[in-house]
C-alpha cells in the first residue's frame, strides 16, 4: 500500500494539471485503471467509467465525456485511437496522453506529438515487479530515438544501470537495469529461487532489507 500511495500522489502532481476528471475503460486491478480511477478521486475530481466500451468505440466513448485532465493507455490504444479520431479530436481527448505497458516507439509518440502538440504526450515505465509505475516522462519534443525513453524515478524510487558485478556503467554502457524504492514489491508467490535471483540486496542503500529488482 505504501507503494501504491507513493506512486498515486506523483501522478496527482505530474499527470492532474489540466481541468476536468479521468476515464476508467479497463479493469481497476490493470495497471492503466489505477491512475484512471484513483488519481482524479484522490482530488475529488469525477471519473467516467466505461468498462463495457467496445475496441471500435472507444474513441468516441471517450469524447462523451468532455475533455479530460489526463488519459493513460497502451501504445496499442494510442494506435487503435488515431484511426478513430482526427486531429482535433485528438487534441480534445485530454490534457495529457500517457502511454505506457508496452513498448513506445518514437514513430507512434511523435505522429501524436504532431496533433496534441509538445508536452501533452507522455511516457511512463514499469515492469510488473514494481508497483505500477517507475518513471516518466513528459515528450517536450518529436523523440530521435526508436523507443521513447523510461523518464526519471519518480520520488521515493531509485533506478540505476549496472554491471555483471552491480557496479554502475559509464553512459552509453550497456548494463541492466536495476530499480529500487518503495514501489519494488516483496516477490514471487511460492517462487522463493525466483525471488532470490531477481531482488537483491541493494547495496546503495541505508534502508534495512532494502532490495533492487533487476
Amino acid at each position: 500500500h505504501r507503494g501504491l500511495m507513493n506512486y498515486l500522489w506523483w501522478t496527482v502532481d505530474t499527470y492532474l494539471r489540466a481541468p476536468g476528471g479521468t476515464a476508467l475503460f479497463s479493469s481497476a486491478a490493470f495497471d492503466l485503471g489505477v491512475p484512471n480511477l484513483y488519481t482524479s478521486l484522490l482530488r475529488g475530481r469525477p471519473v467516467h467509467l466505461l468498462p463495457d466500451a467496445e475496441p471500435a468505440e472507444l474513441g468516441a466513448r471517450m469524447l462523451e465525456c468532455g475533455s479530460l485532465s489526463f488519459v493513460k493507455l497502451a501504445p496499442g490504444h494510442l494506435e487503435l485511437l488515431a484511426g478513430q479520431l482526427d486531429p482535433h479530436q485528438r487534441r480534445s481527448l485530454a490534457g495529457l496522453v500517457i502511454a505506457a505497458g508496452d513498448r513506445f516507439t518514437s514513430t507512434l509518440a511523435n505522429s501524436w506529438i504532431a496533433d496534441v502538440g509538445p508536452g501533452s504526450v507522455a511516457a511512463e515505465y514499469g515492469p510488473t515487479e514494481i508497483t505500477v509505475g517507475n518513471s516518466g516522462c513528459h515528450l517536450d519534443r518529436p523523440v530521435e530515438t526508436e523507443l521513447v525513453p523510461i523518464g526519471s524515478a519518480i520520488p521515493n524510487t531509485t533506478m540505476y544501470v549496472l554491471d555483471d558485478t552491480m557496479r554502475p556503467v559509464p553512459f552509453g554502457v550497456v548494463g541492466e537495469v536495476y530499480i529500487g524504492g518503495t514501489g519494488v514489491t516483496r516477490g514471487y508467490l511460492n517462487k522463493p529461487a525466483l525471488t532470490a535471483e531477481r531482488y537483491l540486496p541493494d547495496p546503495f542503500s541505508d534502508e534495512p532489507g532494502a532490495r533492487l529488482y533487476r
